[in-house]
């Protein structure tokens, strides 16, 4: 096992325990790795709206990669350094193809700090309209101009099945993943080739660190990428089935704060 100089994770899942939460020991686990002068950085599928969760973070670095890759974010100083948007016309093509596919989908778009969703879609959390940064509306009067994630969400399929049926009419054209299970499935489209992995490999660059330094954490199939592109890839136990099945070397869940243990594993 050997010492990283980045270590990047996903949240939820992965470093965060079930109910969304920083435990205590992957929170010292993180500050131990900044005293040992190695960058922790954060890697999710959260637009930058849901981020108060590990703002301020002892021992994290500033910089958040957000909505699966398309969007990375200076947590400090509360400023976007790089978005990759979606082309409003692309997006208007894949809605049409993707409800020929899934009759019965709803849509939603995502700005980072924006979010528009057709009246059917179900949002994770009640809205009453006092937020004027979410609304409601038709496809046309909903997509943002600055659009990071598009959202497709059924009834009646699971996410594996939907990002299935989703991949096959807009492959080619647009990115597809999704990174959670909540009873109805859920989808996440980016612009094509944006991806955790594609932006970690660009901060990288930036810092100067080669894949071979990097440690990554994570559990869904929106990490994927990040994963193969790291030298040293772990999962935690309770990851997707799609994750535990390449092989990588596996951790303990995030029940267990498996992130941080690993974590103090690599300082030795």
């Amino acid at each position: 096992m050997r010492t990283p100089k980045l270590i990047a994770t996903d949240l939820d899942g992965t470093f965060l325990s079930p109910d969304e939460s920083v435990s205590a020991e992957n929170s010292a686990a993180v500050l131990a790795a900044q005293e040992a002068g190695i960058t922790v950085l954060f890697a999710t599928g959260r637009p930058i709206r849901w981020l108060e969760v590990v703002r301020g973070l002892p021992g994290a670095h500033p910089t958040v990669i957000a909505s699966n890759g398309a969007a990375l974010y200076d947590a400090v100083a509360d400023e976007m350094i790089d978005r990759i948007t979606i082309d409003n016309d692309a997006a208007l093509a894949a809605v049409a193809s993707i409800r020929e596919a899934v009759p019965d989908v709803g849509f939603a778009f995502e700005s980072g700090t924006r979010f528009g969703h057709e009246p059917h879609y179900v949002t994770w959390q009640p809205q009453d309209g006092s937020d004027p940064d979410i609304f409601a509306g038709p496809v046309e009067s909903i997509l943002h101009e600055d659009l990071v994630k598009m959202l497709v969400q059924s009834p009646s399929l699971h996410s594996d099945e939907l990002l299935a049926r989703v991949d096959s009419v807009i492959a080619g054209r647009l990115s597809a993943t999704h990174s959670t299970s909540r009873g109805y499935g859920l989808v996440e489209i980016s612009a094509l080739g944006v991806n955790k992995g594609a932006m970690l490999g660009r901060v990288c660059q930036r810092m100067g660190i080669d894949a071979a330094d990097v440690a990554a954490f994570g559990d869904m199939p929106n990490d994927l990428s990040m994963l193969s592109w790291v030298g040293q890839p772990y999962v935690v136990s309770n990851a997707h089935p799609a994750l535990l099945e390449q092989g990588f070397p596996t951790v303990p869940p995030n029940t267990e704060s498996g992130v941080g243990q690993t974590i103090r594993r690599l300082l030795g």
